[in-house]
């Protein structure tokens, strides 16, 4: 193989391994930033004066399934969902949380927790759509007087033993980052190519 080939391989290998991190990122960013614990969920509400949107459901649960890959993969659901704190919990390790006693579960709560709507069904993202603005629609929602006072005190009613977890474990910062390491490799190779050639 010649040099001009060599490099011509080496510049296509660095592009396809640049166009699938970049996939990745892209789909990282594109889903709803969801909290793995209740107590952690509720405590930001509060903190944050932010609606919730609370998922209950079950792992063998298909119609959690059919939401997963439908409902929140929807952009405008996606989008609205950063307007609230999303919370994600398996109904069985919750007990009767929300009189909860089948799959799937969707309660949306004003900061404090009290309960705005409820569906126990699944939802289409026409619905969840509808849902989300409806209670969007309610606010601004005053902040609690324990939220007041949690914040000024530092101190929760809630039992924070579990932490709150990222499903994307994203980097802040990652994407401008890779752009640069892009742009950087991208011009040492083309310098590479033009070096060779001139030899």
């Amino acid at each position: 193989m010649t040099h001009v080939g060599k490099i011509s391989s080496v510049f296509i290998l660095v592009i396809l391994i640049l166009f699938s991190f970049s996939v990745s990122v892209i789909s990282a960013q594109n889903e709803i930033n969801w909290v793995y614990d209740y107590p952690t969920g509720m405590k930001m509400a509060r903190t944050e004066n932010k609606p919730v949107m609370i998922f209950i459901y079950e792992e063998w649960c298909p119609r959690c399934r059919n939401m997963d890959q439908t409902t929140f993969m929807n952009n405008d659901a996606i989008q609205l969902s950063s307007k609230f704190v999303n919370i994600r919990v398996i109904g069985t390790q919750q007990g009767t949380l929300y009189n909860y006693t089948m799959p799937p579960l969707v309660v949306f709560t004003d900061p404090s927790g009290n309960v705005l709507v409820t569906r126990n069904t699944e939802l289409s993202a026409g619905d969840l759509i509808g849902l989300q603005k409806n209670v969007l629609a309610s606010a601004p929602f005053p902040p609690s007087a324990a939220a007041n006072a949690s914040i000024i005190t530092g101190s929760s009613p809630l039992n924070l033993t579990s932490t709150t977890e990222k499903k994307d474990g994203q980097i802040p910062g990652f994407d401008a980052v890779f752009a640069i390491l892009a742009f950087v490799s991208v011009v040492l190779v083309l310098s590479k190519y033009r070096r060779k050639k001139i030899e």
